[in-house]
């Protein structure tokens, strides 16, 4: 009996040693980038508000983030609020954030970025949302333009950037 008990006990102690870094309140590799507001995404797909996931893969996008300096270029494929028509169709914005908001959501593990932004007369909200297994995804509210969704991959910015 008392094998049986000490073999339960190793078992238990050994399965609870497994923790990952931030189980252990360490930050993760993700959560230290959007810390330092140095990382980039490249976005796998677009989520439409009014239509289905559109495969970006092979097309260029980014939203890069480098300490107060944002910059993005997103394929749009949604609808727009007001007339102007606006040259290339993209969601293009480059310069300093404002209302820059950083949260870590310890249940779902990801890092919660918001910011504003106004580029050429629109204004646009965006949440970056990086999860710790280095999944992103971004969500843009225009003003002059549908919501659009996009989800991708985040990673450290390249050293020759920073």
């Amino acid at each position: 009996m008392k094998t049986v008990l000490c073999i339960l006990s190793m078992l238990l102690i050994s399965c609870g040693s497994t923790q990952t870094a931030t189980e252990k309140g360490e930050m993760s590799q993700v959560q230290q980038w959007a810390k330092d507001k140095q990382f980039t995404i490249e976005s796998n797909y677009a989520n439409p508000l009014r239509g289905n996931q559109i495969s970006l893969i092979g097309n260029t996008n980014y939203l890069t983030v480098n300490k107060e300096h944002v910059s993005a270029y997103l394929p749009f494929y949604g609808q727009r609020q007001i007339g102007n028509v606006l040259k290339g169709g993209a969601i293009e914005f480059e310069g300093t954030p404002k209302d820059v908001q950083l949260i870590y959501n310890q249940r779902k593990k990801s890092s919660i970025i918001s910011f504003t932004i106004s580029e050429k007369g629109e204004n646009y909200q965006v949440t970056v949302t990086l999860y710790d297994n280095k999944n992103s995804r971004i969500t843009v509210n225009s003003s002059q333009r549908d919501l659009m969704r996009y989800e991708g991959e985040v990673e450290a910015l390249p050293e020759d950037e920073k």
